[in-house]
């Protein structure tokens, strides 16, 4: 059975995408037998393109090359809940609500980080700790 891990946040455009992204590089540079996505629980029409500025601009001053998405923004479904063995939402304040909201019987099933939005908490301050959290979750897994 495949290794597969969810990364869920609102739009699907800033903190999951850069979890999937960063997932990704350092699972493949590691050998780990898993694969990230990211989702949304709540799409806006305001994205400005498939990731946000945020993220690609992190990882290019941090010399990170991971493999670039031009796919847009995906909602999450059901199915997901049955088909991804981990599911990470990313930020708990806000995300638990949207899932009493769209997936009620869900709400207890996943893990929930606590990295605020970038309209709360500017991104210079969550990334590289969203980048720490990615890199013990790949630490995890290996043993």
């Amino acid at each position: 059975m495949e290794n597969r891990i969810l990364f869920l946040c609102t739009g699907n455009y800033y903190r999951s995408r850069f979890a999937e992204m960063l997932f990704n590089h350092l699972a493949e540079k590691k050998g780990l037998a898993y694969t990230a996505f990211s989702k949304g629980l709540r799409l806006s029409k305001r994205n400005k393109g498939p990731v946000s500025i945020h993220t690609e601009t992190y990882f290019k001053n941090k010399g990170i090359e991971v493999i670039p998405t031009s796919r847009m923004p995906i909602p999450v479904t059901k199915q997901d809940f049955d088909f991804y063995n981990r599911i990470i939402a990313l930020d708990e304040k806000e995300h638990r609500d949207l899932m009493k909201q769209f997936f009620p019987d869900k709400e207890t099933e996943i893990e929930y980080w606590n990295f605020a939005d970038d309209y709360i908490e500017e991104p210079a301050t969550v990334l590289p700790r969203l980048e720490e959290k990615v890199y013990s979750l790949i630490e995890q897994l290996k043993k």
